[in-house]
């Protein structure tokens, strides 16, 4: 009788790492939602009649300093993407830290407007003072303003159960009229029939990372042309600071358990109000931040164009699309600000509106809220079936579970 053949053992396939694996899964549905954003954009710009190619190499110009066809300085682009990039970082954790605890923070635009008018008052009636003692103070004044901006909404939510959303909201409103108030006929108005506060003192001011000066030619233009500013030290700085608070104390756990459950956390011993109260008040003075930076770095007045910033409502995508994490956040600021620097040069170059970058904008934070693209995987063969084990969290879960979750006790919906 033959032998039977020895079975030859299947070699395994090689895998990647653990880490890597949990990066590329991860990171799947931020760049698929901007993959896909991009793709519908250039069938709309198809539809008008215009040319998506023109429209897209028009934006990497102006966002990235690539591809430049028509004498754009790269360099001054990229300079001008890191300005827009900077407040963006700043407001992006301000929503990102309450989504951790389960809390939806629509009114990080109002409390970069409470920083911005903070900083510009500080910096008009303390503007005589010398820099090491004003340029703090302005900052810290913004800090303090946004914190407390939030903090409304934070007090109410854990007292009385009023919902973050409708309060931020309404939040943002009085801070814009407030704003309009100061400047227009106000006790900031610079002059009758102007529209924009004095100009804070110079102190006040943050130093521009290259020197302002006009003889000292840099990548082929003077240097004080780059407007970037050591407020971009500060951005990164509040980041680390984020990913510090978040995973390396006791707030960030019980921020973290606050937003997975309150009824557990609260058996962990969590104070479920004070955690609320703190988070918001931690996540204005990271949007107060910015708006103190942008006033402090770039305008040095409060003008009108503020009362239709869109910054804060920006850092909402910003922070959905780098799902709550800083480097994502970070990342995601940079995308965004490179559409915003890039949509004049598009507009100039390729003749295409710059509202498309709005689009865009909206087409991403669409396609991550009603997460398209996990629908779409589970329902082609071969691509996925529906998980057996519960999914990594991520910010848009955190929401979903504050709106599970039973309220803070003694507020009126808990009873």
């Amino acid at each position: 009788m033959a032998a039977s053949p020895a079975t030859v053992p299947e070699r395994p396939r090689p895998r990647l790492p653990a880490t890597a694996r949990r990066v590329a899964s991860g990171m799947a549905v931020p760049v698929g939602s901007v993959v896909l954003a991009f793709v519908i954009g250039a069938l709309i710009v198809l539809a008008t009649g215009g040319d998506p190619l023109a429209a897209y190499q028009g934006l990497l110009c102006g966002g990235l300093g690539a591809f430049c066809t028509q004498g754009e300085n790269p360099a001054l682009q990229v300079s001008s993407t890191i300005v827009f990039t900077i407040p963006l970082i700043m407001a992006g954790m301000a929503v990102a830290l309450p989504f951790r605890a389960g809390l939806f923070n629509i009114g990080a635009e109002g409390q970069f407007l409470a920083g911005a008018i903070a900083c510009t008052t500080i910096g008009i009636h303390l503007g005589t003072l010398p820099a090491p003692i004003l340029l703090p103070l302005v900052l810290l004044g913004g800090m303090a303003a946004g914190a407390l901006w939030a903090g409304i909404a934070g007090v109410l939510k854990a007292t009385v159960g009023a919902h973050e959303v409708v309060t931020t909201i309404m939040l943002n409103y009085v801070a814009q009229w407030l704003l309009r108030y100061l400047i227009i006929g106000g006790p900031l108005q610079l002059a009758s029939g102007t529209s924009k506060s004095s100009p804070i003192g110079a102190g006040a001011r943050l130093a521009t990372l290259l020197p302002n000066d006009n003889n000292l030619v840099i990548f082929g233009l003077p240097s004080s042309v780059y407007r970037v500013h050591s407020g971009l030290l500060i951005a990164l700085l509040a980041a680390a600071v984020f990913a510090f608070l978040l995973w390396r104390t006791t707030l960030g756990y019980e921020i973290r358990a606050v937003g997975q459950s309150q009824k557990a956390a609260r058996y962990a011993g969590v104070s479920v109000r004070r955690t609320i109260i703190v988070t918001m008040l931690i996540a204005g003075a990271f949007s107060g931040l910015a708006g103190a930076i942008q006033i402090a770095g770039i305008d040095h007045n409060l003008t009108d164009k503020y009362f239709s910033d869109t910054t804060g409502f920006d850092a909402i995508a910003v922070a959905l699309l780098g799902l709550g994490s800083a480097v994502g956040i970070v990342l995601a600021s940079i995308l965004f600000g490179a559409l915003h620097s890039g949509s004049g040069v598009m507009q100039a170059d390729a003749g295409i509106s710059s509202s498309l970058v709005l689009v865009l904008q909206a087409l991403i934070l669409f396609s991550i809220a009603a997460n398209f693209l996990g629908a779409i995987r589970l329902r082609l063969p071969g691509l996925g079936r529906a998980p057996a084990a519960r999914p990594p969290d991520s910010p848009a879960a955190a929401l979903m579970t504050e709106a599970a979750a039973p309220p803070p006790e003694g507020s009126p919906s808990a009873t």
